[in-house]
């Protein structure tokens, strides 16, 4: 207690109780993949393509898998990234240490790309299930799978390479052209990952996590053609498969045109990568926020507190448009409190739970016109 000695005004700071819940970064892609020599000790954190330059020096080889993609992903909009340089020789074995190792470490990694694996031989295959198991791990990250530069035009094409089904897991269909960083006015193809990974982080910057990564502002940079042209009845048969097409489309270029999880139709709920994106931005920020409710009393006080500021948190991602609903009851919900979300068995066990909800924003994947012709009336 202040001592108050003399007669006068005394002011007093007193601490709000609140404690604000800040939402995680959801733009930094980690890039595992092989490099020459030895791998690298530590995941290196770059901020732009010189900072990469400056570190691993220029692309000056159509097989630089790695260097190919930090261009393409920093052409079309990525933001940090971390270089995970595996030696030369990594197989899989090699790639599960770096998922098991550095990258459990770092949690601010939202974004997976493997350079230069491709979902074709089982060793390959196997490299991207351990990143997927990884994503489904760590709950906060999702990896884009390459698939082979060959043509799918149904859905058995699709099936035929039995992909993983995990809302962890997205893929984009077909390679792309790029310029030839050794041969002068040549085009060599390379998968598409990365430049959506770019698109990923520019349209999280611009519109928000919850904005799909698709449609006409999607316009890819760097890109010269498509390995594949697809058209309607091609998308016909990838698109309700999980495979996300690339098209071109005109005033625009080559565009993301779809915005689906390869849990499609596993996981119905977890269908759209912003849905799925805009849960594990959520969690994890929640998860960060309120670390200071460990070992506080658990009683009546702590769980109005937790209430208020979860729910000061959800309030914030509504008036920024991150979920449907015209009011914020209708958007979403938090609880807290014995008799709802806990028993007394709860609080004795030293458990204290809180139930969140809220109503996701869904892409307008099919937009109908109806046309009706109106008969004129005397």
């Amino acid at each position: 207690m202040p001592n108050y000695l003399h007669p006068g005004v005394y002011v007093e700071e007193i601490p709000s109780g609140s404690k604000p819940i800040e939402g995680v970064g959801t733009s930094i892609t980690a890039f595992v993949g092989k490099g020459g020599g030895s791998s690298a000790a530590e995941p290196l954190l770059i901020h732009s393509w010189s900072d990469y330059e400056r570190e691993y020096g220029a692309v000056d080889s159509d097989d630089d898998a790695m260097g190919l993609a930090v261009t393409n992903y920093y052409l079309n909009g990525g933001r940090d990234a971390y270089i995970c340089l595996l030696a030369s020789d990594a197989d899989a074995a090699g790639y599960q240490s770096c998922f098991d190792g550095p990258l459990r470490k770092i949690q601010d990694i939202s974004i997976i790309v493997l350079p230069g694996v491709v979902w074709d031989s089982s060793d390959e295959q196997t490299k991207l299930g351990h990143a997927i198991s990884h994503c489904s791990t760590m709950k906060n990250r999702m990896v884009l799978v390459d698939l082979p530069n060959d043509a799918l035009s149904s859905a058995s094409d699709v099936e035929a390479l039995a992909l993983t089904s995990s809302a962890y897991a997205a893929s984009y269909y077909p390679w792309i052209k790029v310029s030839s960083p050794e041969t002068e006015n040549s085009t060599v193809s390379v998968p598409p990952s990365s430049c959506a990974a770019g698109m990923w982080s520019k349209i999280d910057g611009k519109r928000g996590v919850w904005k799909a990564p698709a449609g006409m502002e999607t316009g890819l940079t760097g890109v010269a053609g498509l390995e594949q042209i697809v058209d309607n009845a091609d998308q016909d048969q990838l698109n309700p498969k999980g495979i996300n097409c690339i098209r071109s489309m005109p005033g625009a270029g080559p565009v993301l045109w779809g915005a689906r999880t390869l849990a499609t139709t596993a996981q119905p709920e977890w269908k759209y990568i912003p849905v799925r994106r805009t849960a594990m931005m959520i969690e994890q920020s929640i998860y960060n926020g309120i670390q200071w409710a460990v070992f506080e009393p658990n009683k009546h006080t702590l769980w109005a507190s937790l209430r208020a500021n979860i729910s000061s948190f959800m309030n914030g991602l509504f008036r920024a448009g991150a979920f449907q609903g015209e009011k914020a009851s209708d958007a979403y919900f938090v609880r807290c409190g014995l008799g709802d979300t806990m028993t007394q068995g709860d609080i004795d066990a030293g458990q204290v739970i809180v139930v969140v909800g809220f109503a996701p924003l869904k892409p307008a994947e099919f937009v109908i016109v109806r046309i009706q012709q109106k008969v004129n009336q005397q």
